[in-house]
């Protein structure tokens, strides 16, 4: 009796531990399955099964959301590309292409008159907080009424207004850094956002920020960055699953919440506080004008008035900043390039007064802003797409009905089968006419009815603030251990390094 006694005990301690296993099993067996079946399917069985990728790629959309927020995924994406060709799969139904006769066809009008729509768990516009503006909107009807309306903002006459504002900001930040230069070495990037977010500040709430008088960055516009890096956060969210996104709180840092909110509640206290302001007395319109026509015919709300304007200034002056920014970086790093932009503007003009947009088209210095737009775009990923229903092709390849696809900017303006020496600046292949470099590769306003509304204005400025830079001042960077793409992480928009440099002014005004 004692042995059975001990063996029924022993049974019993032995169901108290492991008891509850059969259960268990049963309800993860179903799971199991339906793991190994899904990527089973997708590796072997998928429509695109038959497109080259990663295996850690293409079963599952964590790869793909892994690069939105990594701070690297443009490196990686482009190590993809060089290793599988023009075209890499990229998620379970993504496909990246490099090449440049792909860009027309994802984002170009078709011979048909259709596009292919933006893919909307990139661009996610559910709800006030995430309301759609002119660049995330994924309704082609909508944005197609926006655009007819904020165009009004870029037409030729409206320029020609903006480029007094242009000039008045940069006459000021170049007194500005004449001034600092001489306490010390001056970080760039601070000088090139002062500006900028001062003109769009203008431009779209008819008042600057203050920045550049001040010498200082404006609280909003210190949130900015960190307010893209919460949207990119929230897209790779809501690709895995909108559930994910709607519980961000738990995977978002604090920091970047917080900041984030903050900006948008200042945005929308900004675009309130214009709107009692009325039409200007002076009878210029400035953005919210054309924002407040939208409010009549779209119906807006707070929320997207706030969007629409808050799109624009981020469009027009942060990618402007970081391009300013860049191109510093290689100037100085590429002196013979240096020397021969300098040589052209600084023979062309006796004196800064004389620098205009239309005076600063020299053939150099507009292959020089070409060059680093290629090498250094502003946004350096894919703006995926969907293909309609029915499938269409892309470059050549019948791809099928909601597959999500882009052109990774990045990986076509530094593929070797587009570029040649791709990861060098050069901006004479902007000049030769017998270049075989496929030019159609680099596209950083983008192309078609979703390119970037305000590329005029973004050359506009470009052309007077480098030409007045290069013709006031010399540039060393302080920092020789700096290496631009390497310490610039990105989540959409660049996280540029400090850009810690020595201004010695010229002897001329």
């Amino acid at each position: 009796m004692g042995l059975l006694s001990l063996l029924n005990e022993s049974r019993a301690q032995i169901w108290e531990s492991w008891g509850w296993l059969p259960f268990a099993l049963l309800l993860a067996t179903p799971v199991t399955i339906y793991v190994a079946y899904y990527v089973v399917y997708n590796l072997y069985f998928h429509p695109l099964s038959k497109f080259p990728g990663p295996w850690y790629a293409v079963i599952s959309d964590l790869f793909s959301s892994h690069t939105i927020i990594s701070g690297h995924g443009h490196q990686t994406l482009k190590a993809l590309h060089e290793k599988y060709g023009e075209v890499v799969r990229v998620g379970p139904d993504e496909l990246s292409f490099s090449s440049g006769s792909a860009w027309k066809d994802v984002y170009a009008q078709r011979k048909n008159g259709t596009i292919f729509t933006k893919d909307h768990k990139f661009y996610i516009t559910d709800n006030d907080f995430r309301a759609p503006h002119i660049v995330n909107n994924i309704n082609v009807e909508e944005h197609a009424q926006a655009k007819k309306v904020l165009s009004h903002a870029f037409s030729p006459k409206s320029l020609l207004e903006q480029e007094d504002i242009v000039l008045k900001y940069a006459d000021m930040l170049m007194v500005a850094i004449r001034e600092e230069s001489a306490k010390g070495p001056l970080n760039l990037n601070d000088c090139y956002n002062w500006v900028t977010f001062d003109v769009l500040g203008e431009l779209a709430f008819g008042e600057p920020f203050g920045s550049v008088s001040a010498r200082q960055t404006d609280e909003w516009i210190s949130t900015i960055l960190q307010m893209v890096v919460f949207i990119a956060w929230d897209s790779a969210l809501y690709k895995l699953h909108p559930i994910f996104s709607d519980f961000y709180s738990y995977f978002i840092p604090p920091s970047i919440r917080k900041a984030t909110a903050n900006h948008v509640f200042q945005s929308k206290a900004k675009i309130l506080s214009r709107l009692e302001k009325g039409e200007r007395r002076d009878g210029r319109k400035d953005f919210c004008s054309y924002i407040f026509e939208l409010r009549k015919e779209m119906g807006l709300n707070e929320w997207h008035m706030a969007a629409y304007s808050n799109s624009m200034i981020i469009a027009g002056s942060e990618t402007t900043a970081t391009v300013m920014s860049a191109l510093t970086y290689y100037l100085c790093r590429t002196p013979a390039v240096y020397d021969k932009l300098k040589q052209e503007v600084r023979s062309r003009y006796m004196s800064s007064d004389e620098i205009t947009s239309l005076s600063a088209t020299f053939p150099y210095l507009t292959a020089v802003i070409h060059e680093i737009l290629r090498i250094f775009p502003p946004i350096p990923f894919g703006m995926p797409r969907i293909v309609p229903p029915g499938g269409d092709t892309v470059d050549g390849i019948f791809i099928p009905g909601g597959t999500t696809v882009s052109v990774h900017t990045w990986s076509s303006a530094h593929s070797a089968e587009n570029f040649k020496d791709p990861d060098s600046f050069i901006p004479e292949r902007w000049l030769d006419p017998e270049n075989t470099d496929n030019r159609d590769a680099s596209n950083p306003f983008l192309l078609g009815p979703r390119a970037c509304i305000g590329q005029n204005m973004a050359w506009m400025e470009m052309r007077i603030l480098i030409a007045k830079m290069v013709f006031l001042f010399d540039y060393e960077l302080v920092d020789e251990k700096l290496d631009w793409e390497r310490d610039s992480p990105a989540f959409i928009l660049w996280q540029k390094p400090e850009l810690w440099t020595k201004v010695t002014p010229r002897d001329v005004q």
